[in-house]
């Protein structure tokens, strides 16, 4: 049962972050969808703390969620409570982008499984090299654009 919930966050979270990736920030929907996002991380992570059928104890996912915890935090002090930059919205940006990526490559890791044994390489390339590397470029190209359209906003007010 508990996985099954975990499970439904996680699909929840992935589906929300890739909306609010393509949207425009800082509007209502934004925010909105952003909310959905933040929500099922969390749950997500607290849930993962009680699964311990793959390692029959405390395992990297749970050292992973951690770090999720940890990226979801920073992401989240920026716009609740570090607004006095100049540019806080590109560290929230960077931040929540990095926690997404970081939940594409845990996703990643329970489809090792369904690839051959004889592949560990392949599957490290597909699974987490590609979700790192994919989002990285789609995280600093779009903070260009990001800042530009910000930067516009801010010298017109």
């Amino acid at each position: 049962m508990l996985v099954t919930v975990h499970t439904l966050f996680s699909v929840l979270a992935l589906l929300s972050g890739l909306v609010v990736f393509f949207l425009p920030k800082g509007t209502m929907r934004h925010k909105q969808i952003g909310y959905t996002y933040v929500v099922s991380m969390f749950a997500l992570i607290i849930t993962s703390f009680w699964i311990f059928d793959l390692f029959a104890g405390f395992g990297v996912f749970h050292a992973m969620s951690i770090v999720s915890l940890v990226t979801l935090i920073i992401a989240l002090y920026f716009p609740l409570f570090g607004r006095s930059g100049e540019l806080w919205f590109i560290a929230h940006y960077i931040w929540m982008g990095y926690s997404y990526v970081g939940l594409v490559m845990a996703a990643g890791s329970h489809l090792f499984e369904y690839f051959p044994d004889w592949s560990p390489w392949l599957r490290m390339v597909l699974f987490w090299g590609l979700p790192y590397v994919g989002g990285t470029i789609m995280i600093f190209s779009n903070k260009k654009k990001l800042t530009k359209s910000v930067s516009a906003r801010m010298r017109q007010t």
